[in-house]
């Protein structure tokens, strides 16, 4: 059967295991919690995610240089681990929660099955909104989910009220600048438009990924500061990304219903670059 075991600190446990006494929960909220994607046994663009892991430690004044190394070969090994012992040999969302306790930074890795075909983008695309009553801060340290919590929970509950998957969510200046697990992006003729790290939001794993991407598919990329939610409700296209799902269409935000064929061309190229990157990376 699959599943059944996560990673603390590289021993495994079961699931079912009493492992976390009250002060352990308690510590576990002092840290941060994240998720990508694993294919065929390999994180896809593991450089960028543990490079991303390693700056987001470090806004909470966590090191992890001795547990994760930039170039993602320690991280790597872990997460290999956990998926032959879930026996998860295709397509898996890793979850990684880090925190600090006593003298020591504690690691807990858990996998689930998800569908494979290196971010495969096949829905006919989300229904969202717009979460307008609480704004997200803007400094030097907002675009890491160790900061703007409490704005993400009172969105997650919004959506979830909504009955939908997810929800864009606004800076201080009533502007886009992420959505509960990552960013977005929106289309206009040959133009892609990406949220600027200066908005204050989320700051995903694979961005350069979703950028070449673009690029690769024929686009111009623009990186823009200001996106009101008037220029995402006139846009041709709107997509959402992060690092475990991808990108994902938005069939329609509020009332506004979208296209979504360019999106599909630069899936495509995301799709095919995650695919090479595993591939160089096991002949090397």
């Amino acid at each position: 059967m699959k599943g059944g075991y996560f990673l603390l600190n590289g021993r495994f446990h079961k699931e079912t295991d009493a492992v976390f006494t009250v002060a352990d929960m308690a510590q576990r909220s002092e840290g941060f919690c994240e998720s990508f994607r694993a294919e065929n046994n390999e994180i896809l663009f593991a450089e960028s995610i543990s490079s991303h892991l390693l700056a987001t430690a470090s806004t909470i004044g966590v090191e992890l240089t001795e547990l994760i190394d930039a170039d993602g070969r320690y991280l790597r090994k872990d997460v290999s681990r956990l998926l032959n012992k879930n026996k998860l040999y295709l397509a898996a969302k890793i979850e990684i929660q880090i925190y600090p306790s006593d003298s020591k930074v504690n690691i807990l890795l858990r996998a689930e099955e998800i569908p494979r075909g290196y971010y495969p983008n096949v829905e006919p695309g989300l229904l969202i909104s717009i979460f307008r009553d609480q704004l997200q801060e803007s400094h030097e340290i907002s675009g890491y989910p160790t900061s703007g919590l409490f704005v993400r929970q009172c969105a997650a509950q919004r959506a979830k009220e909504l009955n939908q998957p997810n929800i864009i969510i606004l800076n201080r200046e009533g502007n886009a600048c992420e959505t509960l697990d990552g960013s977005l992006a929106y289309l206009n003729q040959d133009q892609v438009i990406f949220t600027s790290e200066l908005e204050g939001g989320y700051n995903c794993a694979i961005r350069n990924q979703l950028i070449k991407s673009a690029i690769d598919a024929g686009f111009i990329t623009v990186v823009k500061e200001r996106i009101s939610p008037v220029e995402l409700l006139q846009a041709e296209e709107l997509f959402l990304y992060n690092a475990c799902h991808g990108i994902q269409k938005v069939l329609g935000l509020e009332d506004r219903r979208y296209f979504s064929t360019k999106t599909q061309m630069i899936a495509e190229k995301l799709s095919a670059l995650a695919k090479k990157d595993r591939e160089e990376r096991i002949t090397n």
